[in-house]
């Protein structure tokens, strides 16, 4: 995907190929969800893409060690 549609993709209702519409499914809310529920964990989304070659979607996600004593 181009740096353009890199830096919509989590907007609400975006849909990166306009040509896509009901018959086809989706509502452009995937990614925005996807999102917020990463945030209120506290972690981070990130999307790197070439054009025509593929996408990498990294979610990290802090995580918290027992102390044992």
């Amino acid at each position: 995907m181009t740096k353009e549609v890199q830096m919509h993709i989590f907007e609400r209702f975006y849909k990166a190929d306009p040509s896509r519409n009901r018959s086809f499914g989706g509502s452009g809310l995937g990614l925005a969800i996807v999102k917020k529920i990463i945030e209120m964990h506290k972690g981070d989304i990130q999307v790197e893409s070439t054009p025509n070659e593929g996408t990498e979607i990294k979610v990290i996600l802090p995580i918290s060690i027992p102390q044992h004593n």
